[in-house]
């Protein structure tokens, strides 16, 4: 018994070129990429989790009080809003916008040394209650607010496969 098959490659050329071209030109991807990264990033600040889960140093007694007004971390919500990506060509960056939130984002993110806060516009600072002249901060914890977990990188795997199954599959 013999059996005859003929195969027709057009579409097979067609589906390469539709995928050579999208990874030629990966902008879309990399905006695809970019936006899920930013959003579980998002989510994890909201949730107080580090980028491999575990949770963040809890606030001082102090802050705790603060908190019911947004807390340090949430307070106004610009530097979590200022997180974003930018895509140029092949490269996607993830990052905090401003000069002010990304030294914000910075100082969460690594953690700082004790310092004196002292106030600018105003003869004290009120805080907790208390006014005073000058306050020695005892430094922030290390809360990492950035980075690129097995996880992110499944992400970023699904959204690729994803958008290339898209891709095959339009083309026709």
């Amino acid at each position: 018994m013999l059996f005859e098959m003929d195969f027709q490659v057009n579409h097979l050329k067609r589906a390469l070129s539709a995928a050579r071209d999208a990874i030629a030109r990966p902008e879309e991807l990399l905006g695809s990429i970019g936006g899920s990264l930013v959003r579980v990033n998002r989510d994890r600040h909201i949730s107080g989790l580090a980028p491999d889960g575990s949770k963040w140093k809890e606030l001082s007694p102090m802050t705790l009080q603060e908190k019911r007004k947004g807390g340090p971390l949430n307070k106004s919500g610009r530097m979590l809003q200022s997180f974003n990506y930018q895509v140029g060509g092949d490269a996607l960056r993830l990052g905090f916008d401003g000069s002010t939130e990304s030294m914000r984002a910075a100082w969460h993110h690594s953690g700082t040394d004790p310092y004196t806060i002292s106030p600018k516009k105003a003869k004290a600072l009120k805080f907790g209650g208390m006014y005073r002249k000058r306050v020695n901060h005892p430094g922030l914890p290390k809360r990492e607010l950035v980075g690129l977990p097995t996880s992110d990188r499944k992400l970023m795997a699904d959204v690729a496969g994803d958008y290339l199954r898209v891709i095959l599959n339009s083309v026709r």
